[in-house]
């Protein structure tokens, strides 16, 4: 029984060197003799084949890319299958990282951390609400917009605000209403029932 052996591993220093000095012929053979089972191997870590072939195709570019300065001591098939193997725990490692970010982040806690930046657009909508707010408020009356300043702005209670402007809290509740229904009517928004 006669075994062949693989030309790439016949002469590593050869190789090597070959791959070195940039034969295109060297590394197609490299490629050939090796690429399908670093697919399969790559594929016993991610369990995908097409990520694993993505990885594989991307350390034969990443070795041509620095084919002058490869060093194959320990020959090529040990050296691309260790490459493999670093390069899909890394890859698993990404993956887990990413996933366990994305389980946080679908929790309204941490949402709530993360907010969207806001579009241009809507930074001018909300600028155009807020100058429209302004003035509708300026349009009050004048205890009417006190008392809404006092609620909304100073976050004050009825009874504070009562004890404040000298009124009532049946006085404030109904300047709140009144001030409430005039906003909506300049605003143009429906009352709520």
């Amino acid at each position: 029984m006669s075994y062949s052996v693989d030309p790439v591993q016949r002469q590593p220093d050869d190789l090597a060197q070959k791959l070195r000095a940039g034969d295109l012929d060297a590394f197609e053979l490299l490629f050939r003799s090796h690429y399908a089972s670093l697919c399969r191997f790559a594929d016993r870590y991610l369990r995908d084949a097409a990520h694993a072939e993505d990885l594989v195709q991307q350390l034969f570019a990443d070795l041509w890319a620095e084919h002058a300065r490869l060093d194959l001591r320990g020959g090529a098939r040990a050296y691309l299958f260790t490459a493999v193997r670093n390069r899909a725990l890394n890859l698993r490692k990404r993956q887990l990282v990413e996933s366990a970010w994305e389980r946080d982040e679908a929790h309204p806690e941490v949402r709530e951390l993360h907010p969207v930046p806001s579009q241009p657009d809507h930074l001018l909508d909300a600028r155009e609400r807020r100058t429209l707010l302004r003035h509708a408020m300026q349009s009050l009356p004048e205890r009417c917009r006190m008392v809404m300043q006092l609620r909304w702005h100073e976050q004050m209670s009825y009874a504070e605000i009562a004890a404040v402007m000298g009124i009532s809290v049946k006085g404030v509740e109904n300047q709140l209403s009144r001030g409430l229904h005039a906003l909506r009517q300049r605003l143009g928004m429906r009352e709520e029932r």
